[in-house]
């Protein structure tokens, strides 16, 4: 009945950690030296699903591979950081922070256009 009482009430039997510095955390979001972001969604994930290429694979298992893969995107915590070092990079192909190579390009485009002032339609 304890056991069920301290669930109920919210109680842990451990303290609650404190809050750590945000540089510290930020820290942990880093690349590492081959590019990975730790505490990225696709971490574990097939490359495959992130770089799907129609005439090995068919068109339609590399458009289902794509919307995969952003999916997983979608709820990644450095999905952010994931597409800024892309853009950075300008990296050609494969899905990034939620964008493929198409709307990486398109993104950059309208960028570099409100940078200039020119994006005014």
């Amino acid at each position: 009945m304890i056991q069920l009482h301290t669930i109920i009430s919210g109680a842990t039997r451990t303290p609650h950690r404190t809050a750590r510095p945000a540089a510290t955390v930020l820290a942990e979001y880093r690349p590492n030296g081959d590019g990975d972001l730790r505490g990225a969604a696709c971490a574990d994930s097939d490359t495959n699903l992130f770089f799907p290429d129609p005439e090995e694979m068919g068109p339609e298992t590399a458009e289902w591979a794509e919307r995969r893969a952003k999916m997983l995107c979608a709820g990644c915590p450095v999905k952010s950081l994931c597409l800024a070092d892309a853009l950075e990079r300008k990296e050609p192909h494969g899905i990034f922070g939620g964008l493929n190579e198409a709307e990486r390009r398109s993104l950059a485009r309208r960028m570099a256009r409100e940078m200039t002032g020119g994006a005014h339609r």
